[in-house]
């Protein structure tokens, strides 16, 4: 899910509060062939059992449940093409037949539609939005569906990367491009290009890329691959691009939209849910798949998904339960206490499950990526009428004007530059493939094996 790989460890209980899924279990997913390699996979538990519960208090039948839902989340997972209509409308209106040729059965009718409207809900929250109606349910004409989703993803990434060359702990305040920044060769060049002129060589060297850090350090370069989020771009690409983005560029990261999930982790002394759970769900009997959307003055019906840190006996895990909520909730609930969610969760749980004997959490933990500065989200989304071509404006380099031989200076990679993957961690990474092996054709160099070319070949 989250393109961010974090980590948080309290006593014992170790958690992920960045990715924690593999979008496609497949030999064509390059993080599941990854982990696979790694031997990770082995350590993949059972997902378990799904617990679905009414807001009267009572438990729902999890076969009708089952069966409901998998109903609903075939017709959401419809891919339009050019149609112009949002994925509310259209569910709205296709679920409103299922449940109209239930002609006789009132009760099943209600039973349907509230569990229709909890897949509605379910979808806010792999997309992170806040309402069906803002987005396109042309949204993936493009994609490459990799496979199932396998859950609990560790970082591997980074093992094989040259740590010499990594420089850590500086933010960017400015990239200026299509100039010539001027540098006398340092002694130890290899932090800053992969020039090889000799120490002893006094010559300046000249680079069209000069890379401005808070603390005044420059950085020169003949290519830079901006790899931040497009929640970043959307609050800096106006200033921290010297000469400005053109204006096709700006276009692109103003019509995407980048929204948010919050993980609220609940640590218990006891688990208070059956051994063979997974996943706990919360149905409101008066909702509609007509009605799905975020109301931050009724946050906790945005509350409705739960899952369980399985096993328990891993030392990393605790009793441990993950709250998730999409959107403007993220973000509101960003902004409170642990108190103020502690309670209130806990009160939500018990009118759910009917037991007001179910204990406060002994640690509650809940992620921050929009109040991040260097995220200010999760991922991308089309919103409606916004054809995902516009992707592939997104992540082409930048053109040169004062000097066009110095070609590809800044190139951009990440989720959202993918229209074919983006969202996950396989996009984001495929995404840098691809800036590499665009760099590898220009300087005539083999193409890397893993290359993303064939996912994307517009861009």
């Amino acid at each position: 899910m989250l393109l961010s790989f974090s980590y948080y460890v309290k006593g014992n209980a170790c958690v992920d509060t960045g990715a924690q899924y593999i979008h496609g279990a497949s030999e064509e997913n390059p993080v599941y062939c990854l982990l696979k390699k790694s031997g990770l996979l082995n350590q993949i538990p059972e997902m378990g059992e799904e617990a679905f519960y009414s807001n009267k208090g009572h438990k729902v039948d999890a076969n009708f449940a089952r069966y409901a839902y998998g109903a609903g989340e075939s017709i959401i997972r419809y891919r339009g093409s050019n149609t112009g209509k949002s994925l509310g409308e259209h569910y709205a209106e296709k679920t409103q037949g299922m449940i109209d040729s239930l002609q006789e059965d009132n009760d099943k009718r209600t039973r349907m539609q509230s569990i229709f409207a909890l897949v509605g809900k379910d979808m806010l929250i792999d997309i992170g939005a806040s309402d069906l109606h803002r987005i396109s349910l042309d949204s993936w004409q493009y994609y490459i569906n990799m496979g199932d989703s396998l859950n609990r993803l560790v970082d591997k990434l980074l093992e094989d990367f040259p740590k010499d060359h990594l420089l850590l702990k500086r933010e960017v305040s400015k990239i200026k491009w299509d100039g010539s920044f001027c540098v006398a060769p340092p002694h130890d060049e290899h932090l800053l290009s992969a020039h090889t002129e000799s120490p002893s060589e006094e010559k300046l060297c000249q680079y069209p890329v000069c890379i401005v850090c808070e603390n005044g350090e420059e950085i020169v370069a003949d290519h830079v691959i901006v790899t931040i989020s497009l929640g970043c771009l959307k609050a800096q690409a106006s200033s921290l691009f010297i000469p400005s983005l053109p204006t096709e560029k700006m276009e692109a990261i103003d019509k995407l939209c980048f929204g948010n999930i919050a993980k609220i982790f609940l640590e218990y002394e006891e688990a208070f849910w059956e051994s063979d759970v997974g996943t706990i769900s919360l149905i409101y009997e008066d909702d509609t798949p007509a009605s799905v959307s975020t109301n931050k003055m009724q946050w906790l019906k945005n509350m409705q998904f739960f899952s369980v840190l399985r096993p328990k006996e891993r030392l990393m895990f605790g009793n441990i339960l993950i709250g998730w909520c999409p959107g403007d909730i993220a973000d509101l609930v960003e902004t409170m206490t642990d108190d103020e969610l502690s309670t209130a969760i806990t009160d939500h749980l018990k009118m759910f499950l009917g037991h007001s004997n179910i204990p406060q959490p002994k640690s509650i933990l809940c992620t921050k990526w929009r109040s991040n500065k260097f995220i200010k989200g999760t991922y991308a989304f089309l919103p409606v009428g916004v054809d995902g071509k516009v992707m592939d404006t997104l992540a082409q380099p930048l053109r040169v004007r004062i000097r066009p031989s110095f070609d590809h200076q800044v190139l951009f990679a990440g989720e959202a530059t993918m229209k074919t993957l983006y969202g996950t961690v396989q996009g984001a990474l495929l995404s840098g493939h691809r800036e590499a092996d665009r760099l590898a054709a220009l300087y005539k160099k083999t193409v890397a094996p893993t290359s993303a070319t064939s996912l994307d070949k517009q861009v």
